[in-house]
């Protein structure tokens, strides 16, 4: 015997609060930098899914969250790819059978996000630069699913989203070595983050244009931004990336040649990924440190 409309909807309705106290958790520790016990809380949930009553928008949410929090988890640990394409396309295919359009440009952006950082992994994996000339194949499809989810966002109206699409863009300019096409797509991102009050949308293209002036010499500007970027980060409370802030930090003091502030900021970086078990981020500081004690 079939439950009645009513019990279904009753039972969708705790779904909906089930998940979404899950993934409000998983979100938390995901911005601690606790992104292991991020993956355990999103793991343990991904069962509830497959009951009949879920709605498909809660799946959605789950898998875009997960997807999200191994994207970043690749670029930190090195960890394998499959489950994190796996988690994105199930996402895409779940956004496309309930006419999702926002659902399925984040799912589009996700997939630029992880094809972006599995190239990146791959090539410093292999010792090569983490840049490759445009026409290599590499970042291809980085770039083609950003500019769809771009394009989808825009329609949408999703300002956060479109910040979001503008950078990931500039990047993949930015690994092809294509510098000014990389700072127009990080100027309209900060630009439209500044005009919308998206505070963690901002921190990115800012710690990029830091990069940008350290790489043309100007350690002043580079500098300024360094610092801005770092404050935006600690303000919007989002901690996986604080080492790596730190870490450029350190780079524009060494530069400076200002020893005992390039120390001081390889070894925060240091204490941070340790804490937060970031394994890339401890190698980079730990090289750091090693350099900076040698002089």
């Amino acid at each position: 015997m079939q439950p009645s409309a009513s019990i279904q909807e009753e039972f969708a309705h705790h779904y909906t609060t089930a998940i979404e106290a899950c993934c409000e958790i998983a979100q938390a520790y995901f911005y601690l930098g606790r992104v292991a016990d991020a993956q355990h809380v999103l793991r343990s949930t991904l069962h509830l899914i497959e009951a009949s009553e879920v709605k498909l928008r809660d799946r959605l949410k789950l898998l875009l969250l997960y997807g999200q929090v191994l994207t970043i988890d690749h670029f930190l640990n090195d960890t394998d790819a499959d489950l994190l394409f796996a988690t994105i396309l199930q996402a895409r295919q779940l956004a496309e059978t309930a006419h999702d359009q926002q659902g399925l440009a984040d799912a589009l952006s996700l997939l630029g996000q992880a094809h972006y950082f599995a190239t990146l992994v791959a090539r410093v994996r292999s010792g090569a630069s983490p840049n490759s000339p445009q026409g290599q194949g590499e970042y291809d499809e980085a770039l083609t699913y950003q500019q769809q989810s771009l394009e989808l966002r825009e329609a949408l109206h999703d300002t956060r989203g479109v910040c979001e699409s503008h950078f990931h863009i500039g990047l993949v300019h930015e690994r092809w070595r294509q510098r000014d096409l990389a700072l127009e797509h990080y100027a309209k991102s900060l630009q439209i983050a500044e005009q919308s009050g998206h505070l963690p949308e901002k921190s990115e293209p800012t710690r990029h244009l830091a990069w940008n002036a350290l790489w043309r010499g100007d350690l002043e500007a580079a500098l300024t931004y360094g610092l801005q970027a770092l404050s935006l980060r600690e303000a919007a409370n989002f901690r996986p990336y604080l080492p790596f802030d730190h870490l450029l930090l350190s780079d524009i003091y060494l530069r400076k040649e200002d020893r005992a502030n390039a120390l001081l900021h390889a070894e925060i970086a240091s204490t941070l990924a340790k804490a937060m078990g970031s394994t890339r981020a401890l190698a980079w500081a730990s090289e750091r440190l090693e350099q900076l004690n040698e002089q």
